[in-house]
């Protein structure tokens, strides 16, 4: 019997499908079992287990695959109740669809596999980003989600999973005094004022940047799960600027006028105030440098000195 997992939706979803993939590996090693994944499939690199066995729909013979396959497993997180009451991860939804288990003990953490080629890469755009900016440390910032789109206004994201325009530029220029930014995300959307380096598509090389750099700051997009593989300090992960104002569900691959109404009720969620966004920053600063950096600058603003 030929099994086939098939896997769609964003970077970041994938990413979190691997630890339930490994797990799969190790009940099923005997099995000739493969995985489909339309467009990510370079995220099953450098896992011996899973390698082999990935390909991406579009790549020329592999319906003749498909074709053969005696079962298909079409996983689907966003359909579990229990995802959306919050009562588990993304990650442990996916062991559920894809080994029918609510056992999760023995599933790993998040991780990826990277090349020493991506490495060093990773390491050159670090150094590119001080020799431009010439700070000690560097953030990689990813402000916008795969719904993002340019306005003559700004750049606004109807699904509520991007940085807003108040937030970001606040955020960019204290943060620009003391570090190197680097930028995540399209062309069309970049501020000038953060370096954006000419990488390739497959995004590994951008993994690779978040696992060198000092901090990352990202929206709900692929980065965060990125990060969540190095363990990397964030403040999207472990630290989540967020207002304490209800939350609506958003009904994902349900109900899109569910979505759709969910959205316009979470509005408030990214209204956020000055004070609110100057007490993110003081909290980013802190889990950067720790509590003597917020203690000197706060000392410096008193005594009515800039902070350089």
């Amino acid at each position: 019997m030929t099994t086939i997992i098939s896997l769609d939706g964003g970077l970041g979803r994938i990413i979190t499908a691997i630890p339930a993939l490994l797990k799969y590996y190790q009940n099923h090693q005997d099995e000739e079992w493969y995985i489909m994944i339309p467009g990510w499939d370079f995220i099953a690199w450098g896992f011996s287990e899973l390698q082999e066995r990935t390909f991406d729909p579009d790549a020329r013979g592999s319906f003749d695959l498909y074709w053969k396959a005696s079962q298909i497993i079409s996983p689907e997180p966003y359909r579990l109740p229990a995802y959306y009451r919050n009562e588990i991860s993304l990650r442990e939804a996916f062991d559920i669809c894809i080994n029918n288990s609510t056992d999760h003990r023995d599933l790993t953490q998040m991780q990826l596999k990277l090349s020493l080629p991506e490495k060093r890469r990773a390491y050159e755009i670090i150094e590119e980003a001080k020799f431009k900016q010439q700070k000690k440390k560097s953030i990689v910032i990813q402000p916008y989600g795969s719904t993002a789109t340019p306005h003559p206004t700004g750049v606004y994201d109807d699904s509520l999973r991007s940085m807003p325009k108040n937030m970001l530029d606040y955020f960019i220029k204290e943060l620009s005094k003391d570090y190197n930014l680097i930028y995540m995300g399209a062309q069309e959307m970049h501020d000038p004022r953060m370096y954006r380096p000419e990488l390739g598509h497959n995004l590994r090389e951008w993994a690779a940047i978040i696992e060198v750099a000092d901090y990352f700051i990202g929206c709900d997009s692929c980065g965060q799960h990125m990060r969540k593989c190095f363990n990397k300090k964030a403040y999207d992960g472990f630290h989540i600027i967020e207002r304490d104002v209800p939350f609506y569900p958003d009904a994902m691959r349900i109900s899109g006028f569910q979505s759709h109404m969910a959205s316009r009720l979470n509005e408030p969620r990214i209204e956020f105030t000055q004070e609110e966004i100057e007490t993110a920053y003081q909290e980013i600063i802190k889990n950067i440098e720790g509590e003597r950096k917020k203690e000197i600058k706060e000392s410096k603003e008193i005594k009515g000195v800039s902070y350089e």
